[in-house]
């Protein structure tokens, strides 16, 4: 499966990217990036172009679109307010071309990463709509459903929530016997597994 992945992401991206495309790329924390997540944003646009991944890379972008950035800030003020679990702002319209394109230098392609980071701004940003229609033309279909709960259908499935669940307390029916019995049983697996995980 992975070498059927890489094929695809090899084919779409083409080959010097799928290579290249992620090396020599400046790091939020260093300077000339100005705190851009140039990485994270380059590894968006290959998600979207590679594998259609729309609302995978959406969700993410909105971590870094969170993040403030205040040019009245030094950077090194600005840097102690991202979040350290996904460091980085996203590009705007603000950000100097020149700088960017200077952060970029030691990256085979400095123009065709500027292009890609801000072509991925303009897709992930958080005015963009993009209709269906549109994502479909750019080769971004919506995918079939991988869940293999059946019994929780549309549900954002959880350990929590099934234990819960079958415990009878989200079900609002309350503890009953078999909920009590079945409670022992799933304690007795996790008690059982955790030993061997210390064990191990």
């Amino acid at each position: 499966a992975q070498d059927r992945l890489e094929d695809l992401a090899r084919e779409r991206l083409g080959k010097e990217w799928f290579e290249k495309g992620l090396l020599n790329v400046p790091s939020f924390y260093e300077r000339p990036a100005d705190g851009i997540a140039i990485g994270h944003m380059l590894w968006l646009h290959n998600c979207l172009k590679a594998y259609g991944m729309h609302e995978f890379a959406k969700d993410r972008y909105k971590n870094i679109e969170s993040a403030k950035w205040n040019r009245s800030k030094s950077y090194e003020e600005n840097v102690k307010n991202i979040s350290p679990g996904n460091p980085g702002r996203y590009y705007d319209d603000s950000v100097d071309l020149a700088a960017l394109t200077e952060a970029l230098k030691n990256h085979y392609d400095p123009g065709l990463a500027k292009s890609k980071i801000i072509e991925v701004h303009n897709w992930l940003r958080k005015a963009s709509t993009l209709s269906e229609e549109e994502r479909a033309k750019l080769g971004w279909k919506q995918a079939y459903n991988l869940t293999t709960w059946e019994e929780f259908p549309g549900e954002v499935v959880t350990l929590s929530g099934v234990l819960l669940s079958r415990m009878g307390i989200l079900s609002g029916g309350g503890k009953s016997e078999d909920a009590v019995e079945e409670a022992k049983v799933m304690r007795g697996m996790v008690r059982r597994s955790s030993r061997m995980k210390l064990v191990g």
